[in-house]
Formats: C-alpha cells, sequence, structure tokens
C-alpha cells in the first residue's frame, strides 16, 4: 500500500504493492505538470490573442466551457476539503490541489482562446489533459488504496469524478473543427486542422488511403500543400527580417536571417526528439525489469498489470514520438529549401 505519512521518503517504492508514495505521485504527477502547463498556457494565450478569429462555433465553444466550469467546481471543492483539515495533507500534497486549481481557470483561458483564434485542436491542451489523465488514474488508485477513513473517502471519490470529466473535456477539445472554418476544404490540407492526436497516428491521410485502395490515385487527388509551405507566405516572413546593409557586414548574415525566419519551425523537433530519446532510454530498463520478474519464483499480479502498462506506454511513446518528430522535421527543411 501506497505512503501518505508527512515522514515517507519521497521516493519510496512499495514493491509488493507497486505504487510509489503518495508524495512521489503528487510532485511528479501532479504539481510538475500543472506548473508547466500554468507557464505554457500563460504564453500560449497572449501569442494567440493577437490572431484574427479563424474559427466561429459559438454552440460548441459554449460546451467546452462549461464542461471545463464544471470541471473548475469539483478543483476547488477537493481544495476546500484539505483547507478543512479533516485529514492529514502535507506540504506537497496542499501545493498539489491548489496548483490544479490555479491550472483549471487557465484551460478555460486557453480553450477560448485557441477555439477562436487556431484552425487545429489546442495542442498544448490536448496534451496537457491526455498526460494528466493518465497521471490522475495513478494516483487516483493510490489514494482509494490509503485511506480508510471517510474524509479521505470522499476526497478519493470527487478526484475520480474530476478524471471522469477530464475525459469527457478531451474528448470535446480534441474535435475537429473543419466545418466550422469559413473556407473551401478542397484548397486546403486535412493536416492543418488535424490535432496532435490524428497528427501523431497519420489519421488525416485514412480518407487518401481508402481512395487510394478504391481506385488509382490521380495528381488532382493528393491533398493540397500546407498553406504554412507555401513560398509566397515564407518569402515575405523572410523579407521582413533582410537587411541587406547588415548582410554585407556579416559572414553569417544570410544564416541569422534564416534561422529568424524560420526559429519555430526549427525549434519544433526538439519536444518530439526528446521523448523518443526518453522513451528509447526507458526500453532496456524495462525489458531488464521485466526478465527479472519473470525469473521471480512467486509472481505477483500488480506488478504484472504495471509492466504491462509500462509497455504500452513506452512503445506507443516510441512509435508516436517518432511520427511526431520524422513531420516536424521534414516540414522544417522544406521550408529551409
Amino acid at each position: 500500500m501506497a505512503s501518505f505519512s508527512g515522514q515517507s521518503d519521497l521516493l519510496e517504492l512499495n514493491e509488493s504493492g507497486f505504487d510509489f508514495s503518495v508524495q512521489f505521485e503528487q510532485l511528479f504527477f501532479s504539481i510538475i505538470p500543472s506548473a508547466c502547463f500554468i507557464v505554457f498556457s500563460i504564453w500560449r494565450s497572449l501569442s494567440q490573442a493577437r490572431k484574427p478569429t479563424v474559427v466561429e462555433a459559438p454552440v460548441f465553444q459554449l460546451i467546452k466551457l462549461i464542461s471545463i466550469a464544471t470541471y473548475i467546481c469539483l478543483e476547488l471543492s477537493l481544495v476546500i476539503l484539505v483547507a478543512l483539515g479533516t485529514f492529514q495533507a502535507t506540504g506537497i500534497f496542499i501545493a498539489s490541489s491548489v496548483l490544479k486549481l490555479v491550472s483549471a481557470p487557465l484551460m478555460a483561458l486557453l480553450s477560448l482562446i485557441d477555439h477562436c483564434k487556431s484552425l487545429r485542436p489546442s495542442v498544448l491542451l490536448n496534451s496537457y489533459l491526455f498526460l494528466t489523465l493518465l497521471f490522475d488514474a495513478v494516483q487516483a488508485r493510490t489514494l482509494f488504496l490509503t485511506w480508510t477513513i471517510k474524509p479521505g473517502l470522499t476526497y478519493s471519490s470527487i478526484f475520480t469524478t474530476t478524471i471522469a470529466l477530464k475525459l469527457a473535456i478531451l474528448l470535446l477539445e480534441a474535435q475537429r473543427k473543419t466545418k466550422y472554418v469559413v473556407w473551401n476544404e478542397k484548397e486546403r490540407s486535412p493536416e492543418e486542422t488535424s490535432g496532435i492526436f490524428s497528427l501523431g497516428v497519420f489519421f488525416w491521410l485514412n480518407k487518401i488511403f481508402l481512395e487510394g485502395y478504391h481506385k488509382v490515385l490521380r495528381l488532382e487527388d493528393l491533398f493540397p500543400l500546407d498553406t504554412s509551405l507555401h513560398g509566397k507566405l515564407l518569402h515575405e516572413e523572410f523579407s521582413k527580417h533582410m537587411d541587406y546593409s547588415k548582410l554585407k557586414a556579416s559572414k553569417l548574415g544570410l544564416v541569422k536571417v534564416l534561422l529568424r525566419t524560420l526559429k519555430i519551425p526549427l525549434l519544433l523537433p526538439v519536444l518530439p526528439r526528446l521523448a523518443l530519446l526518453g522513451f528509447t532510454f526507458c526500453q532496456p530498463l524495462f525489458i531488464e525489469r521485466l526478465l527479472a520478474h519473470l525469473s521471480e519464483p512467486k509472481i505477483g499480479n500488480n506488478i504484472g498489470y504495471g509492466l504491462i502498462a509500462a509497455s504500452v506506454l513506452i512503445y506507443s511513446g516510441i512509435a508516436i514520438s517518432w511520427a511526431l518528430c520524422w513531420q516536424v522535421n521534414q516540414g522544417g527543411y522544406s521550408r529551409l529549401r
């Protein structure tokens, strides 16, 4: 059983129950993701707020905001339960509850802005919801194993309700907004309105695969080029940073102009590459732990379930991070050429 005592080791792992301590889970599964989301969501909201509105879907937007508002109320109730002191709560536990409450209104703000200003479903919000959904599921199991008193069970029940609501919010936020965008769909690539999940598994290519299954594809059957790859737009952006007087005075002037023009496309592969490195590094550690587990005379079910979940996470993570890394790499090369 996981430990909830304030005296427990932060990195304590009960191998018989295959659980981290509650403090470990609160720090790495709640505090760090929430803190990162707070910082990046503020930056994203400020940068997107200046852009023009490209999507008009007030009813759909209202449904998403109502769902997030309900989630905020549940998070507030969790903070109130912790503040009442009806059960022992460590400083890490309190910080975790407060940060999740702070991040909840920022979810609403980011959803509101990205809904109107971005063609894609919010990549940042979808990533945060998906990761914390997995982390919260682990924490919910640990909380139910830890507490037997009524206040603790009440907290665990509300916490589990937030997970179900967060899943509903994720399903809403992951919806494509193609039908709400005013444009000629035949002149645009579906890649432009695809979210991180569709991009990660190349779901947006299914239509052309099905057409290729039923007939021989022709040039006009292929999707149009992504507008961000159009030479005219890239040349206009390049011209904004071009200063011929400075270009003559520096041998690396052209390189600097290219870096300023393509700074975002060149930096995009960093995160999926880091994720790929992390999952690849975990692979031999997972295999070593799996072999050690199989060699034991008595095999616990909980550890087996944990290893199954780890295998799904690692190998799906390798595939998706590699796909995203390859995709943004090729996009960067195309823009550079």
